[in-house]
This record gives structure tokens, C-alpha cells and sequence, in this order.
């Protein structure tokens, strides 16, 4: 399939957020021929005139060859006014959802402006990204002077100052098997929870390979003591039948291992306490 690449926008009352982060992609070379664009019910006047300055700026040079979407919110099969319930609010996350996940399904590259609309469409917009983006996509806002906004000028002049910045944000994984199995759930939900028992699944077997097959069987032993029972080195010298050296050794080894396998920086550094944190669970499981 082929990947083509798609800009989703959040609107609220100020359509130009839609057509500058288009003018702004287009700008640094990346190829969007299809805009999305989701709002709220267009009975509201602001929506609807910002729907009706869209629509014509999609249908007049140099938008004109680019396709326009809408999609609009809805609660309980009634288009949403606003958002301003629990119950909406869900409504709002769940629609993002599908959205997205429809648009990961036909291979859309997506760029995800959430700067425009109500402050929890782009909160849920956020989630959605955590959950469904992989590698290729990208999540921004759009900062802009005021005079352009208060103008409402829908596309830059020489001398307009905008600047789309992209959102750093945690994936929960890179992992596009672990992605594809998330997309098969409709629930947005039900695919949180799925992909949060895929992270901890693959939590484990990360500190699994670690214990059983980065430390030697000495140190595994040393740790697992040190972390179950949180015994000092003397008290597990006297368990092990080793010497209190040793065992400072075999842990300080330990040590110096889980800081390489973590990818630590070295002013970070590792001792009883981080080790115990990153290898409880771990460890938990297993007593």
C-alpha cells in the first residue's frame, strides 16, 4: 500500500490554523494532497463560517488541487455543539480514534495540527497520537503573530511570521505489530488497555533477558536477593556462602551492566536503590 501523506487539523472559530500548518507543510517539501479536518456541529455561526472559509479556500488557487474533508463531532448520532461534558468528551476521544485509526488502516502518513478548537480536542489528540502514531507521523501546534490572526487572512504574505513546531510526545511503542494489534480494537478504551498490557508484556521480557541472559548466574543471584528481600551485602554473603567482597564485586558488576542495558548517562549512575526500581516487577512476578 501506498503511503500517501494526510494533514488532520482540529477547527474552532479560526480557519486559517487549517490552511497556514497546510502552507507551512507544503513550504518544507512534504507532499499533502488530502486535509481532514474535524469540528464541531457547523449550526453554531463561528463554525459555520469557518467551514464556509475553508470550503473556499479549498475550492481557489493554490488549494484548489488539494482534497478537503470534514468530519464533524457527534454525540449520540447529533452533531456535538461543544464539549462540555464527561460524556461528550468521550464522544470527542472516540471519534479521534476511529478517525485515526482509519487513516493508519489506508496507510496515511498523518500530520496532526491540534491547534485549533476546544483545548480537549487537542488533549485527546495527544492520547490518540500516544496510542496510534508510529515513526512517520508527527503531531504539531501553530504559533502565529496576532495580527494575523485578528485579520483572518488565510494563507501568508511575505513578511507573516507563523511557525508550525512539532509536539515531542512518548509513543507507548515503535513496534508496528504491537500498533497493528491495537488498531483492531473500535474501543478507544479497549486499545489503551490492550496496548498498555502489550507494554508491560514486553517490560517483562525486556528485564527477562536481562537477568536470565546479561548477568552471569552469580550476579543474577547476588540481585535477586539484594531486590526480593532487600538484603544488605553482608546478609547476603551469609546466604550465598560467599565473601562480603565478592558480593560487592559480583554487585557492582551488576551495576554497571543494567546502566549499559537501560542506556543510562553516566552522570545517572546505578546503585541499590535504581536497581531495585527497574527490577521490582521483575522480580515480583516471579516470587
Amino acid at each position: 500500500m501506498e503511503t500517501s501523506a494526510v494533514l488532520l487539523a482540529t477547527l474552532g472559530s479560526e480557519p486559517q490554523v487549517v490552511t497556514i500548518a497546510l502552507q507551512l507543510l507544503l513550504a518544507q517539501g512534504t507532499p499533502i494532497r488530502r486535509v481532514v479536518v474535524v469540528h464541531t456541529a457547523e449550526s453554531a455561526p463561528v463554525i459555520g463560517r469557518a467551514l464556509d472559509d475553508l470550503r473556499g479556500a479549498f475550492a481557489a488557487p493554490p488549494l484548489a488541487g488539494i482534497r478537503l474533508e470534514l468530519h464533524r463531532l457527534a454525540y449520540q448520532g447529533a452533531p456535538l455543539r461543544d464539549v462540555a461534558s464527561e460524556a461528550e468528551a468521550q464522544a470527542t476521544f472516540a471519534t479521534l480514534y476511529s478517525l485515526v485509526k482509519v487513516l493508519k488502516q489506508q496507510g496515511c502518513q498523518l500530520h496532526f495540527s491540534i491547534a485549533g478548537g476546544r483545548k480537549i480536542m487537542a488533549l485527546y489528540g495527544l492520547a490518540v497520537a500516544q496510542l496510534l502514531f508510529d515513526a512517520q507521523d508527527a503531531l504539531y501546534y501553530l504559533f502565529s503573530d496576532d495580527a494575523l490572526l485578528r485579520q483572518r487572512r488565510l494563507l501568508l504574505q511575505p513578511g507573516d511570521h507563523a511557525e508550525l513546531v512539532a509536539i515531542p510526545f512518548l509513543r507507548w511503542t515503535a513496534d508496528a505489530a504491537a500498533i497493528a494489534d491495537v488498531l483492531r480494537y473500535d474501543d478507544p478504551l479497549q486499545a489503551m488497555d490492550r496496548g498498555a498490557q502489550l507494554a508491560r508484556a514486553r517490560e517483562r521480557e525486556r528485564w527477562h533477558t536481562f537477568c536470565r541472559h546479561v548477568l552471569t548466574r552469580a550476579e543474577e543471584a547476588v540481585v535477586a536477593l539484594v531486590v526480593r528481600e532487600g538484603l544488605t551485602n553482608q546478609q547476603v554473603a551469609r546466604r550465598l556462602g560467599r565473601s562480603p567482597k565478592t558480593v560487592a564485586n559480583q554487585l557492582s558488576s551488576a551495576y554497571a551492566k543494567l546502566g549499559d542495558y537501560a542506556q543510562l548517562e553516566p552522570s545517572e549512575g546505578v546503585d541499590r536503590h535504581r536497581l531495585i526500581t527497574l527490577l521490582h516487577d521483575h522480580y515480583s512476578d516471579r516470587s
